[in-house]
């Protein structure tokens, strides 16, 4: 009996040193408290990616992270908290881009709580150069704009080896037309010279205008072009084609302005309310009708996700120096993609109407992203219109040229996606790439001469890595290319032998303009200087001389002028 409350001091001193062993346990070495957990921290899982692949191969990567930290990973800051979204960038070395960019987002929307695994999935172009590379990457987080701290260890380095890629065998040459017509190609054209918008116009400016041009010729044998400046107010105004001069490089001296000759004033029209629109004003392509005195002109709503609206209006431009509406039209709901078809105005050659498409003698396009990727065409796209009826609201269409979703335009294999978004077709190789979502066409022309012929889309391609990131599409880079279409195939589509999706360009030729370029662009809009979306640096206008054998197109974002980019006229003779 006397050694039971013995057995129980025991049992319960042996519990304390068990208790006290757990807790120097916890303590460490030499009782040494552990480190609080660090606010932010990453351990990498896994870094999913291929051991070899081809010379500017596009391919997926996957990279697995956890945060090991007590902070939250938001995509968007709460109220009151510096900006936490969490960025990857390459490493090793720091911020590299061998691999085509050298970051990663976490994406809109998401938040990565403390403890919790994500992956972060990209796009990634491998190197033009044969060897073997580092594919490494780390955490950091925006402290300030500008301004990062990494966190976290970096990443499990890999090495991918890069293969050299196989020739591809060179395409049959196309076939000829037996007309004896060939269709055209960039070696069809001669640049003879530029020229300069003037910077301002009434209340209007050059710098953020989207501008059509259309021709004019004057009864004394000079040349004009009708314009539209769109920025702060609506300004019709006719300039006349001045002595070209060669430009070369970024340097715009050399380079005669435009004088104006007429200012007609501004071109909106009212229409019965449709959601929250209420008037039409022109910020497309121009067409000029000299018979009647009307010019034709084009609307389009960049972020319209409702019904159909007046795309096309005409107006009037009396001897007098008034401007009488003439009608506004809509295209029929019925028609395949009718987004794609908003962009511009401009005549087709009275041979071709007459044997293609029933004497439609004009054409809306040109296709591209519109309106968050609802209806548009992926790539050139053009319809054939019959001379509007004053007393009809609707068109009568014949569609030549069209590509829906899935059917996507060929391009080059010069991107890559940042995230899965919208159209998410990785290119097949350096040429194998289909239309992504932030290529554009706003201009186009159908030339038909003696011993030549060809629809010329003026399209601007993204390059680099593609991503909706926040809000906002953009890209690494881009670049200009001339497709050029066989108006055979497009007249087959006119006439139903062909769907719209199944022309196919003859030829796509990369341009080079002079200018200040998209580097510039890029820079301009770093540093708040210019903004204008997806249209910046685009050829916005175009339009062509049959006589002179002239084409005129009017690149935007060409010329520096203070913290604006202005656009600028370039000539091309047709050989």
């Amino acid at each position: 009996m006397r050694k039971q409350p013995f057995a129980k001091a025991a049992a319960i001193a042996s519990a304390a040193l068990i208790l006290a062993a757990v807790r120097l346990e916890a303590q460490g070495p030499a009782g040494i408290a552990p480190a609080a957990v660090p606010q932010w921290d990453a351990k990498c899982i896994v870094v999913e990616v291929p051991e070899e692949v081809l010379t500017d191969q596009v391919f997926m990567g996957r990279i697995t992270v956890k945060n090991t930290g007590s902070a939250p990973w938001r995509s968007i800051p709460y109220a009151g908290e510096p900006n936490p979204q969490p960025i990857l960038y390459s490493q090793n070395p720091d911020r590299n881009k061998t691999w085509g960019t050298d970051f990663a987002y976490v994406g809109q929307g998401k938040e990565i709580g403390p403890g919790k695994e994500f992956t972060f999935v990209s796009g990634f172009n491998a190197p033009s150069v044969p060897g073997e590379y580092s594919f490494q990457w780390r955490l950091a987080r925006r402290v300030k704009e500008g301004d990062t701290v990494f966190f976290g260890d970096p990443t499990l380095r890999k090495v991918i080896r890069v293969r050299p890629r196989p020739e591809a065998p060179r395409p049959a040459p196309p076939a000829r037309d037996p007309a004896g017509k060939t269709v055209l190609g960039l070696d069809d054209s001669q640049y003879v010279g530029s020229f300069r918008l003037p910077e301002r116009v009434g209340e209007s400016g050059a710098g953020y205008s989207e501008i059509g041009i259309a021709l004019r010729k004057m009864p004394d044998g000079t040349r004009r072009l009708l314009m539209n400046y769109t920025h702060p107010r609506q300004t019709l105004f006719e300039a006349e084609v001045p002595p070209l001069a060669q430009f070369a490089g970024t340097d715009p001296k050399p380079l005669r302005v435009a004088e104006v000759k007429k200012v007609w004033g501004s071109l909106v029209l009212e229409i019965p309310k449709i959601g929250d629109l209420q008037r039409i004003s022109p910020n497309g392509g121009l067409c000029w009708d000299e018979d009647s005195k009307t010019l034709y002109w084009t609307f389009y709503h960049g972020y319209w996700t409702g019904g159909g609206f007046p795309v096309l209006g005409a107006s009037r431009l009396g001897d007098d120096g008034k401007i009488t509406s003439v009608g506004r039209w809509r295209l029929p709901q019925t028609v395949n993609k009718w987004k794609s078809y908003w962009g511009g105005v401009t005549k087709l050659p009275a041979e071709f109407a007459r044997r293609y498409t029933g004497g439609r003698t004009m054409a809306l396009g040109f296709g591209g992203y519109y309106s968050i990727c609802a209806g548009c065409s992926r790539g050139p796209a053009l319809a054939a219109i019959a001379r509007p009826d004053p007393n009809r609201d609707e068109l009568d269409v014949a569609e030549l040229l069209c590509y829906p979703d899935p059917a996507a335009a060929p391009r080059d294999g010069d991107y890559f996606y940042g995230l899965g978004d919208i159209w998410y077709d990785m290119p097949k190789g350096p040429d194998q790439g289909s239309w992504t979502m932030d290529d554009l066409c706003r201009s186009g022309v159908l030339i038909d001469l003696p011993e030549k012929h060809g629809y010329i889309a003026f399209v601007k391609l993204a390059n680099g890595r593609i991503g909706y990131d926040y809000g906002a599409i953009g890209a690494t880079g881009a670049s200009h290319w001339w497709y050029f279409y066989d108006p055979r195939d497009l007249g087959e589509a006119a006439k139903g032998l062909k769907k719209p999706a199944q022309v196919v360009p003859h030829g796509m030729a990369r341009v080079s303009y002079a200018g200040q370029g998209e580097e510039a662009i890029r820079q301009a809009q770093e540093r708040g200087m210019v903004h204008v979306g997806g249209i910046a640096g685009i050829v916005s206008g175009a339009c062509f001389d049959d006589q002179e054998r002239l084409l005129y197109v009017c690149k935007l974002c060409s010329i520096r002028v203070g913290l604006e980019l202005h656009p600028c006229v370039h000539v091309y003779r047709v050989k």
